[in-house]
C-alpha cells in the first residue's frame, strides 16, 4: 500500500473545508458537509476508574547520584562498526552517531499548524508520575545482543505501545521486519524506510541477531565480523510475514534535537512513547536500588559514534528534578526489567534527536478508539467538524468539538483529564487563538480543538480556508506530506 494512502487512512481527524467571500479566484467554494444538529451525547461510563497516581520513586538528587560504572579491564567490544558500550553483564553494540540518528533533516514528518507553544499545558495540570508500565500498553523488553540494530528495536517498542494506545491488543511487531528495510548502523533510512508499510508479528519472523548482523554492508565495518556481512535479506521470509500484518505504521513527527521537559512531560501524559537517540559513555549501568534504578549522570561520553535509540516510557516530576523512564532493548536484566531512569539534566545533555510515531491496528476490538473519515467540505453558518465523523456540528457547550457525537461531561474524570470514550485522557488546553505566521485560528475545550487554516497548509482544500477538528488527547494539527493529522 502507498505511503500516502495509508498516512490518510491514519489521520487522527476529520477536515473541513471552508470557503470566505473573500477567497482567492484560484479557491473553488467547497462543498457543504452535511449538518448534525441532533443534541449530543454523553460519553459512555468509563470502564474502569482512572488509576490513582502511582507514587514518586526514591531517585536521589542530581548531586547524590553514585559515581557511574566503568567497563571491566579487558572487556571484548567484539566486531561492532561503531562504539560498543558496557551494560553491567557484557558489551552491546552501539548504532552509529555522526549525525541526527532518525534522520530528521529529510522532512517528511509531521509538522504542527500551530507552534506547541501557543497550546501548551499549564504544567500544574500534568500528574506528577506518568508510568506507561502500569496502564497496560508498553511492549515487552527485548534484547539486541550482538547486533548493532537498536533504532530497529526502539522502533519496535514505540510501535508495540502505539496499537495497545489504539486499542488492537498488544501484538508485538517484528524487529527483524523492520531492521530488514535498511539493515545499516548507518541509519539515516531507519524510519523512513518503515513508514507506510504494514508491520508483521514477532512471532513469524522473529529476531535472529547473528543474521541481522549478516545484512550489514560489509563497508559499514573496519574488519569484516566472524559471522559475515554484506549478505542479502531472506526475501522469501519477508514476503511470508507481510501475508499476515498486525498494523500499519502511519506517522512519524520530529520534536528536534533538544529534550524540551516540557514537551516531553505533556507527550506522556497523553499516552505518547517517545523515542530518542543518545550519545553514551563507556559503561551504561543503573545504579540505585529495585523498583529505582537510574543512570547515574555522566559528563563525557565515549565520542561521538557512541549512539544508542531508546524509548522514553514515563517520567517522575520530583522537587529535585525531572527523571524520565527508559525502556532499553539489552534484555531484562538491565536495570529494573530493561527499564531505568534518567535524570533530565544528563538527558538534555546527550540526547541528539527525539521522535514520536503512531501506528494502527488492522483489527479493532469494540473498545479500540474510533478511526476518523476525512472530508473535503466547508461547514454552515458556526457549526465545526466533528472530530471523526465528516459531518458538521454545534460545538460543545466547553468549546470543544464534538467527537463521534460525544460532549464531555465535567466530573466524570480527575482534573485536567476528560473522558471521550470511556476512558480519561489528557485533556486539552481550554484557548482560542490565532497565529499570525501560519495565519491558523484555533479554538479549544478540553475534549479537543477545531481549527481554521490557510489553503497552504492543506493541499486537499478547495476553499480559501479549511477547518479541522482534532480530539484529545492528540489535539494539535499537524500535517505530514499531503495529509493533515493530528498529533499529542
Amino acid at each position: 500500500m502507498r505511503v500516502r494512502a495509508l498516512l490518510i487512512v491514519g489521520a487522527a481527524a476529520a477536515f473541513a473545508c471552508h470557503d470566505h467571500s473573500g477567497a482567492t479566484g484560484d479557491a473553488e467554494p467547497a462543498v457543504v458537509a452535511s449538518a448534525d444538529r441532533t443534541p449530543a451525547k454523553a460519553p459512555p461510563a468509563l470502564r474502569v476508574p482512572h488509576p490513582r497516581a502511582p507514587a514518586l520513586p526514591d531517585l536521589p538528587a542530581l548531586a547524590s547520584h553514585e559515581p557511574p560504572a566503568t567497563s571491566p579491564a579487558g572487556t571484548d567490544f567484539g566486531d561492532s562498526p561503531c562504539h560498543a558500550v558496557w551494560t553491567g553483564s557484557e558489551a552491546a553494540p552501539l548504532a552509529c552517531a555522526r549525525s541526527l540518528l532518525f534522520g530528521a533533516d529529510q522532512g517528511g514528518g509531521a509538522v504542527p499548524l500551530v507552534p506547541r507553544k501557543l497550546l501548551a499545558h499549564d504544567p500544574a495540570s500534568l500528574p506528577a508520575v506518568v508510568d506507561h508500565r502500569l496502564d497496560g500498553t508498553e511492549g515487552p523488553v527485548r534484547n539486541q545482543s550482538s547486533a548493532p540494530a537498536c533504532t530497529a528495536f526502539a522502533t519496535a517498542a514505540a510501535i508495540d505501545h502505539a496499537l495497545a494506545r489504539w486499542g488492537g491488543g498488544n501484538p508485538a511487531v517484528s524487529v527483524m521486519e523492520i531492521w530488514s528495510r535498511y539493515h545499516s548502523p548507518e541509519v539515516e533510512t531507519s524510519l523512513s524506510s518503515n513508514v507506510g508499510q504494514p508491520l508483521g508479528p514477532e512471532q513469524q519472523w522473529p529476531f535472529r541477531a547473528a543474521e541481522a548482523t549478516t545484512w550489514v554492508p560489509c563497508s559499514d565495518f573496519a574488519r569484516p565480523p566472524r559471522s559475515g556481512c554484506g549478505n542479502a535479506v531472506d526475501e522469501a521470509h519477508a514476503r511470508a510475514v507481510l501475508a499476515s500484518p498486525v498494523g500499519e505504521f502511519t506517522e512519524v513527527e520530529y520534536l528536534g534535537t533538544s529534550a524540551e521537559t516540557g514537551v516531553l512531560q505533556a507527550k506522556l501524559a497523553a499516552g505518547q512513547d517517545v523515542m530518542i537517540t543518545m550519545e553514551l559513555p563507556s559503561a551504561f549501568v543503573p545504579r540505585g536500588s529495585a523498583g529505582a534504578r537510574y543512570i547515574p549522570n555522566y559528563t563525557r561520553s565515549a565520542g561521538p559514534d557512541s549512539g544508542h535509540a531508546m524509548v522514553i516510557a514515563g517520567y517522575a516530576h520530583l522537587p529535585h528534578g525531572t527523571y524520565f523512564l527508559l525502556h532499553n532493548s539489552w534484555g531484562a536484566g538491565w536495570g529494573d526489567g530493561g527499564f531505568a531512569w534518567i535524570h533530565e539534566t544528563t538527558l538534555r545533555r546527550w540526547v541528539r534527536s527525539l521522535v514520536a510515531v503512531d501506528a494502527e491496528p488492522l483489527e479493532r476490538g469494540p473498545v479500540s478508539r474510533p478511526r476518523p473519515r476525512r472530508a473535503a467540505t466547508t461547514c454552515p453558518g458556526d457549526l465545526v467538524p466533528d472530530s471523526i465523523r465528516a459531518t458538521c456540528a454545534p460545538a460543545c457547550a466547553d468549546h470543544s468539538p464534538r467527537h463521534d457525537g460525544v460532549c464531555a461531561v465535567a466530573g466524570q474524570c480527575p482534573s485536567g483529564f476528560v473522558n471521550l470514550t470511556g476512558v480519561c485522557v489528557l485533556a486539552a488546553p481550554t484557548a482560542s487563538g490565532k497565529d499570525p505566521s501560519s495565519g491558523a485560528t484555533w479554538s479549544c475545550g478540553p475534549g479537543g480543538c477545531s481549527y481554521e487554516v490557510p489553503r497552504v497548509s492543506d493541499p486537499a482544500c478547495t476553499g480559501a480556508r479549511c477547518r479541522a477538528s482534532c480530539p484529545a488527547p492528540d489535539f494539535i494539527l499537524a500535517r505530514m506530506g499531503e495529509a493533515l493529522v493530528c498529533v499529542e
